[in-house]
């Protein structure tokens, strides 16, 4: 019987504290991810290892006997993290990295490659709900884009503070402006990013807080691709300044007046802070953070 730990894990959690919800929440990963672990490990031991009601769950006979045993499993899982935390050296741990803005922290992977040659970043590039969903569901284990209204089981460092901008065709006619309200381009075709997109969901709300619906006619992956677009005048975009590079030949960039500049911020999970790996990454992170 192939149980994992993971399984183990969750099952211990769920028992222990009576709900999905505050399961999920003390063990920093999502709710839908402990009721497939509970799943899978009920499909194993071919036993009905819970009773579940509307707001809470209770182990059957079964499952409090699996509980008790499940006691020493979390301690060998604890003793093992003690165990690697002592012996592993900074020089050879693997981590996990998330990012949805990867020109700015590019920087900082590389001055962590400089300072840890023999460590290993394998690094994921997606939405910022995606890398979230990452660090949250310990696929990763450091998270690098806006992390806003963090949940109480993860850590943030501000790193890095950028505005918004609208992208142009130099010879759009609003290209020449210094600054603009975003209701300025109300009436401007679109190219949008992904729906899900931090910068996306980020524009529709300053829209949307003047009552406009803009007009997205495209929509385009990466912020490259919106300026490529616009590029060859198929439109205007938005785009967050430093997650891309300047080209005054191909497009204009005119900021956007906002409240407030948006933060990158750096993120773990609290119970991770002290991996080996993530401790040395947060010290390179402090020391070239722009956030102060």
């Amino acid at each position: 019987m192939d149980i994992t730990l993971s399984e183990i894990r969750s099952f211990h959690a769920l028992v222990k504290y009576g709900s999905f919800t505050k399961a999920a929440q003390y063990l920093g990963v999502s709710q839908p991810a402990i009721t497939s672990q509970v799943r899978r490990l009920e499909a194993r031991t071919k036993q009905v290892l819970l009773e579940r009601y509307r707001k809470e769950v209770k182990a059957t006979d079964f499952g409090v006997q699996l509980f008790e045993l499940s006691c020493e499993y979390v301690n060998l899982d604890a003793a093992v993290d003690e165990l690697f935390n002592q012996q592993s050296s900074a020089e050879n741990f693997e981590l996990q990295v998330a990012t949805s803005s990867t020109i700015i922290f590019m920087p900082l992977m590389a001055e962590f490659r400089t300072q840890y040659p023999n460590s290993r970043l394998k690094v994921i590039s997606g939405t910022t709900t995606s890398c979230r969903a990452a660090v949250l569901n310990r696929e990763a284990d450091i998270g690098l884009f806006p992390m806003l209204n963090a949940p109480k089981n993860v850590a943030t460092m501000a790193y890095h503070r950028h505005s918004l901008v609208a992208v142009l065709n130099p010879k759009h006619h609003l290209a020449q402006l210094d600054s603009a309200d975003i209701s300025v381009f109300s009436d401007e075709s679109i190219i949008g990013g992904k729906a899900d997109s931090f910068t996306q969901l980020y524009v529709n709300q300053l829209f949307a807080e003047r009552g406009i619906t803009p007009k997205i006619d495209m929509q385009m992956a990466l912020c490259e691709q919106i300026c490529d677009a616009v590029a060859f005048n198929l439109g205007i975009g938005f785009c967050l300044l430093d997650d891309l590079r300047p080209d005054n030949s191909r497009y204009r960039l005119v900021p956007i007046d906002c409240k407030e500049e948006v933060v990158e911020h750096v993120s773990w999970l609290k119970l991770q802070a002290k991996k080996p790996g993530i401790v040395e990454f947060l010290k390179v992170a402090s020391c070239l953070k722009t956030v102060i």
